[in-house]
């Protein structure tokens, strides 16, 4: 499994559970955010907390996410 996805309260988070958010993960993610926000998902949480890499492609993915949930205002990424 590459990412997880939890509905929690109040939120839903998305945490990235490989090293690498790269080529081979990102476009997948990248999906999964697009779903998540076509379905109405409100607060969007990026976990990357697993991650010490990301790529153009991961970025990507994030960007897309950040797209996605501006004008809620609602997307946060964290990493420790």
């Amino acid at each position: 499994m590459e990412f997880k996805i939890e509905k929690l309260s109040g939120f839903t988070m998305v945490q990235v559970l490989k090293e690498k958010l790269d080529t081979h993960i990102a476009p997948a993610l990248k999906s999964e955010l697009v779903l998540l926000s076509g379905n109405g998902e409100r607060n969007i949480l990026l976990d990357l907390s697993q991650s010490s890499y990301c790529d153009s492609s991961g970025l990507s993915a994030i960007l897309v996410a950040n797209r996605l949930c501006k004008i809620q205002k609602v997307f946060s990424c964290c990493q420790d």
